[in-house]
């Protein structure tokens, strides 16, 4: 009987993954410098392509980091006690509304990236199959009158940001889960997509995503293929139905 390959190990690719960030920030800047630049169209491509690299590298390192989690209990259903209305009819339980107080709007500080609102995106694959409830069926009552649902309340308004800003944002989003990656493993193993509705192809292509326009690394050429050997051994137990 053949055994299994043992996993890679990813703390070593992880260490080569951090020292390519920092030749991509040694050649494209920090987080402060880029967003204090005026972006030219050929600049703007040149820096999203590498931070695209090392983006797409890291999310396969997660993925691979988290298809070695233990595979945790799955829940039972939720029990909901359903109150019996005077004519006989289920009535729903009682919705409690959370108000929001909207916050001030603080001055962003772009000499300063660690007080930025910068979250790494983990860029799951939409599932084709899954239906959002906004364009789900609705069921109307067979008795009363037609409620019309009440309009959603307005967005509050949003801060713009400059082109530069945003990308700067993302480069300083990516060095902080560089530097603790752990959070964004257990975020992505916790996600929706990945642990209950997860589907074959969605997992294939999310290991197998590759730039439109892939490059390497001239001083370790090997990374990426290490890193996409990780995430095909990922794919593999992810998708292992037996």
């Amino acid at each position: 009987m053949q055994s299994n390959p043992p996993p890679p190990a990813t703390p070593p690719l992880w260490a080569r993954l951090r020292a390519l960030f920092e030749r991509v920030i040694a050649a494209i800047g920090a987080p402060a410098f880029i967003a204090a630049l005026t972006l030219a169209p050929g600049m703007r491509t040149g820096i999203v392509r590498q931070l695209a690299l090392v983006e797409l590298l890291a999310r396969k390192l997660l993925l691979a980091e988290a298809a070695a989690l233990p595979t945790t209990t799955p829940r039972g259903p939720r029990l909901v006690e359903i109150n019996l209305a005077a004519s006989g009819l289920y009535t729903g339980p009682p919705m409690r509304r959370r108000t929001r107080t909207r916050a001030s709007t603080r001055s962003i500080d772009f000499a300063n990236p660690e007080s930025w609102s910068a979250r790494f995106s983990l860029a799951m694959p939409r599932d084709e199959r899954a239906v959002q409830d906004r364009r789900a069926p609705r069921i109307r009552a067979l008795w009363g009158p037609t409620l019309t649902p009440p309009a959603p309340p307005e967005p509050a308004p949003r801060q713009h940001s400059s082109e530069a800003f945003r990308i700067a944002r993302r480069a300083e989003a990516l060095r902080r889960m560089l530097d603790d990656p752990t959070p964004h493993v257990q975020r992505l193993a916790r996600s929706r997509s990945f642990g209950v509705a997860r589907t074959h192809d969605t997992m294939t292509r999310y290991a197998f995503a590759a730039s439109r326009r892939f490059v390497g690394d001239h001083h370790d050429p090997r990374l990426t293929i290490d890193i996409f050997g990780a995430a095909v051994y990922a794919h593999t137990i992810l998708t292992n139905t037996s």
